[in-house]
């Protein structure tokens, strides 16, 4: 860490949750959870401070502001909450740290409370805001406002982007007194590549591709209209200039695909396209893994489309899945536990040798087969169960834009999990809505048909989300 923490950056962060708890107080609660997972994640700082048992960061800060002002304020949304077998791989996701654990536990330092305070946070970081999601936008009509609120935050970006593509990353530092990454990072094709207030220029990126995918749909559809009183394809625009501009291909990359997908989903009236990218992850695991593929092909590939310094990167990150790999496969079950035993040392058992770049190479090495194979189902499936409730002849409709909407965003996630590890609670709220909405008994009742050009947008605004 270069610099250190300032007196606003650690009040920011130890107040948040009240902040956020009192939006509560005078907002409808869905409005009030998407600003407060907005708000907080995009311009909280990157910092992690000591505490016991749990580990309090910017993920921490926003799901426990969001879940406290749940219970102040709407504690009956909590109540009427029902699991479902779709809720099933995300909650072994989260508490399979425990297990992993005590599958190590003859190891130093691994325990009951080892195991408890890795479960916990997991809970926190992924847990909360699936939850959250589940219970506030598991519809249409919630969706679509929490797709909304995705394209907001782009829009709020590109003022920061473009200070930051001007003058380099400096903005965390000018607020917060350090630079939350390595800075030699951000300079990529004779330019400055932006973080703004997260915690890498690649989460910047996603980010914005992710507002440029929904707010297309969004606007493609007819489904939002206007934004800041301007007509919505001009904040789409903006949104789509930016993403060019912060000069992160794969997410640029990722963000075509899934406009490509839900393009050709409503053109060909299937959900073929959409099935791949479903399955995509688990190819690129398979065969990385059992597959014995080393890559290089593809490293080739990248060096002749984009250039040989992303290639490089492309190279490194592959290396450092082989070490890894290769370890993890020692302990196949639950992994070497929460504690860092899954990476590579070198002889004096200090030094790292291995960089874990791909959050599937940290899932398999800390958490085994059994929690890499929980994530990417609990970020896949429910796409695929939401495939059963909309028909792809439907996915135009300005009702089914939010479900359609996220779900390609969320394989999109999956696929950029096997090459980054930067999960993002707005992603994840939209992942709890998908699920609540596709393991809802008739959540698909209203969707397929055409909504009243003036019962529309008077039923999203009784709902909170316009």
């Amino acid at each position: 860490m270069m610099g250190a923490p300032n007196f606003l950056c650690l009040a920011l962060l130890w107040v948040w949750p009240a902040i956020a708890a009192a939006l509560f107080a005078s907002l409808p609660p869905r409005r009030a959870l998407a600003v407060a997972f907005v708000v907080g994640w995009l311009f909280l700082p990157m910092l992690s401070l000591p505490m016991p048992f749990v580990k309090y960061d910017k993920h921490a800060a926003t799901s426990i502001g969001a879940i406290l002002g749940v219970i102040l304020f709407d504690p009956k949304r909590l109540t009427a909450f029902k699991p479902g077998l779709i809720d099933l791989p995300m909650i072994v996701w989260c508490l399979v740290p425990f297990s992993a654990t005590m599958s190590n536990s003859g190891s130093a330092g691994m325990s009951a409370y080892t195991g408890l305070s890795a479960t916990a946070t997991e809970v926190i970081k992924w847990g909360v805001p699936y939850f959250l999601g589940r219970v506030y936008y598991g519809d249409p009509i919630g969706l679509r406002g929490l797709a909304v609120w995705t394209l907001i935050a782009g829009v709020l970006y590109i003022p920061f982007c473009l200070v930051e593509i001007a003058i380099s990353p400096q903005l965390h530092f000018m607020a917060y007194g350090f630079y939350q990454h390595e800075f030699t990072q951000v300079i990529r094709m004779g330019g400055y590549r932006p973080m703004v207030f997260l915690q890498h220029g690649i989460a910047v990126g996603n980010m914005m591709a992710a507002a440029t995918l929904v707010g297309f749909w969004l606007w493609w559809t007819g489904s939002l209209k206007t934004l800041f009183n301007m007509p919505a394809w001009v904040s789409v625009m903006a949104v789509l200039g930016t993403t060019l501009a912060v000069k992160s291909t794969g997410a640029l990359l990722l963000a075509f695909v899934g406009i490509g997908a839900l393009l050709a989903t409503r053109m060909f009236k299937n959900h073929l396209v959409l099935l791949a990218l479903c399955v995509g992850p688990f190819l690129y695991i398979g065969a990385r893994s059992v597959g014995g593929w080393d890559g290089e092909n593809l490293v080739g590939l990248v060096a002749s489309a984009f250039g040989e310094e992303r290639s490089l990167s492309l190279k490194c990150r592959f290396d450092n899945e082989n070490i890894l790999l290769a370890k993890a496969m020692q302990k196949p079950a639950f992994g070497w536990g929460p504690n860092g035993n899954n990476l590579v040392l070198l002889e004096d058992g200090v030094t790292i040798s291995s960089i874990p770049d791909g959050q599937w190479v940290i899932a398999i090495g800390a958490t085994g087969i059994v929690g890499l194979i929980a994530l990417f189902t609990a970020l896949s499936g429910p796409t695929v169960a939401a495939m059963r409730r909309v028909k792809a002849a439907e996915w135009a409709t300005p009702l089914a834009a939010g479900v359609a909407a996220f779900a390609v965003l969320l394989p999109i996630h999956a696929i950029d999990m096997t090459q980054n590890a930067m999960a993002n609670p707005l992603f994840l709220l939209g992942l709890g809505g998908l699920a609540g909405y596709a393991g809802a008994p008739a959540a698909a009742a209203a969707v397929g048909r055409p909504a009243h050009r003036q019962g529309y947008p008077a039923l999203l605004r009784r709902q909170g989300v316009a």
